[in-house]
Order: structure tokens, then sequence, then C-alpha cells
């Protein structure tokens, strides 16, 4: 839309692209990230070289806790240096 003039009914627009068929979980998701405007371009190549081998395997240190099958996420800032503060939530046996 590029503009809505009080006197009229209808919004002026232009055409920008088709993106497909409605109710296509892909067109979906696209459109979201185009709304709120979310980064969703491929990493490049140099990114991706800086991840492990596909047969990476994670080393378990004993005296750590594995958190990997709680839904955690990162409450960092955008553009934060260390990824470190998270929280996650659980249903607890009581109800809360």
């Amino acid at each position: 839309m590029d503009s809505w003039p009080s006197n009229s009914p209808y919004p002026l627009g232009h055409y920008v692209e088709t993106i497909g068929p409605a109710g296509s979980k892909d067109v979906e998701t696209k459109i979201i990230l185009q709304e709120y405007k979310i980064p969703h371009e491929p990493f490049p190549a140099a990114v991706l070289a800086c991840l492990p081998p596909n047969d990476y395997k994670i080393e378990m240190v004993p005296e750590r806790a594995d958190f990997r099958k709680l839904p955690v996420l990162s409450i960092d800032p955008p553009g934060c240096k260390d990824i470190d503060d998270a929280l996650h939530c659980i249903a607890l046996p009581n109800g809360n």
C-alpha cells in the first residue's frame, strides 16, 4: 500500500511480487517474515564454513547438566557479543 487518500474508500498501491498460493505453509511463512522485517536470507558461504562437519558429536562434560531437551530461548539483545542469557519454562506437576 502506497497511500490511502482521505476521500477514497480504497487504498492506492502497486504490484510488488507474486509469492505463491494462499494457505501454503512456505508462502505464509515468507509473508510473516516479510511483514515483520525478519531477516531470512541464506547464510553466506563464509558463515557456513564455520560450522562443524555433519558427523560432529557433542562430547558431554560429566560435571555439566544437559539442557538440550528443554525449550530454551535466548533473551540477549540483537547485536550482543556473547549469547549467554536464556529462559525456559515447563509445566510443573502441580499445574504451575
